[in-house]
């Protein structure tokens, strides 16, 4: 039985790793899962090998050492949308992984000296205490990464991330507390190796699940969106004066993808109507580095620049609002405000310099003449 389920736990966590390198688009979660995946297959060797591998299951010790910390930056990369992993996430990681090593290190130090011993034992105890609080204290970040943002998040959401809690919490109660309680009480050896083993299983094959669903289906409907809103994004393209056929450029899958972002945010959601929006709020919310997002505004979009594109985006929007008869009672100010100016003088230099009229002239001659549509 012991064989079986670590050998299980072995062609899982290979299959898995495997998976994540045929990904075409690799995102940060593809990497993290992949090197996670590798530590859990080395572990599993390292069990079906036991102690006839001598010396060598401490150098195979060592390769376990993206499990606890590596599944943190997993859980982040999964549930956070922006800078989920930063420089002193991988270094927290890091810390815990040296620590990893370094216990590894130590018991194979002793095996080759064991006169060493009074030397080296305060120094494993020490590292080894260490290593559960950091690792304790990571679990329940994990664990905190799927109930952050719970309340805020739809019916959908919801069920993803008490999907992953339920897995989590089962995977940590029965590998640990009734694995302990189990072995006490019963003349079955390696009780809690093999309940470890199977909630190693259980955790790989939920979060891949997530991944897919997360991540590749999102950029697949973030696809679809863009197509069907064809009128949309039409309308928006008349208003900056060009043909959307110019837009079908040979471009990279990457860079295809990024675009029907930047259609998401700006067309769908339209988040120009933020005032004081600036090309590094976007690069953000698109977790890209702004020169890629200037390079497609220039040669996707034909935007000379990232203020130019939006000033258009909120100059269509005003004239609509300025049109509609139901908005007549609205000064030019308040105009302004809703098309995402931050003042009124902005907004009637860039209306007079772009139309031609100031707002209110452009009230006044097109009235509900004007039908053009929102972007």
């Amino acid at each position: 039985m012991f064989q079986t389920i670590y050998t299980t736990l072995l062609l899982v966590s290979f299959v898995l790793l495997c998976s994540q390198l045929w990904v075409r688009q690799k995102q940060p979660i593809h990497l993290l899962f992949a090197a996670f995946c590798g530590s859990i297959a080395i572990m599993a060797i390292k069990q079906l090998g036991g102690t006839e591998l001598g010396f060598y299951q401490y150098l195979l010790g060592m390769g376990v050492c993206m499990t606890c910390n590596g599944y943190w930056l997993v859980a982040r990369a999964l549930f956070r949308q922006q800078q989920a992993i930063r420089l002193r996430h991988l270094l927290a990681a890091a810390s815990v992984a040296l620590l990893i090593i370094t216990l590894q290190a130590l018991q194979l130090l002793q095996l080759f000296w064991p006169q060493s011993s009074p030397l080296i034992n305060p120094a494993r105890f020490a590292v080894q205490e260490l290593l559960v609080l950091l690792s304790s204290s990571l679990m329940m970040l994990a664990f905190w990464e799927g109930c952050r943002g719970y309340r805020t998040a739809d019916a959908g959401e919801r069920w993803q991330r008490q999907l992953f809690l339920g897995t989590y919490v089962a995977a940590i109660t029965s590998g640990v507390v009734i694995a302990k309680i189990w072995q006490a009480n019963t003349d079955v050896p390696l009780v809690r190796e093999m309940l470890a083993a199977g909630a190693a299983i259980a955790v790989l094959l939920v979060t891949q699940w997530l991944i897919y669903n997360r991540f590749h289906r999102h950029n697949t409907a973030i696809k679809t969106d863009a197509s069907t809103d064809t009128n949309t994004e039409t309308t928006s393209a008349m208003a900056l004066g060009f043909d959307t056929e110019t837009e079908v450029l040979s471009i990279t899958a990457a860079d295809k993808l990024l675009c029907d972002g930047i259609r998401q945010l700006l067309f769908q959601q339209q988040l120009f109507l933020q005032a004081n929006l600036r090309l590094t709020d976007l690069a953000k919310q698109l977790d890209v580095p702004e020169y890629r997002i200037s390079k497609l505004l220039r040669s996707q979009f034909q935007a000379s620049n990232f203020n130019q594109f939006i000033n258009t985006l909120r100059i269509a929007h005003a004239k609509t609002l300025l049109a509609d008869p139901s908005k007549g009672h609205w000064p030019v100010v308040v105009v302004g405000l809703e098309s995402g100016f931050a003042s009124v003088g902005p907004f009637s230099r860039a209306f007079k310099t772009m139309v031609g009229f100031t707002p209110h002239e452009f009230r006044q001659t097109f009235g509900d003449r004007f039908t053009d549509k929102e972007p």
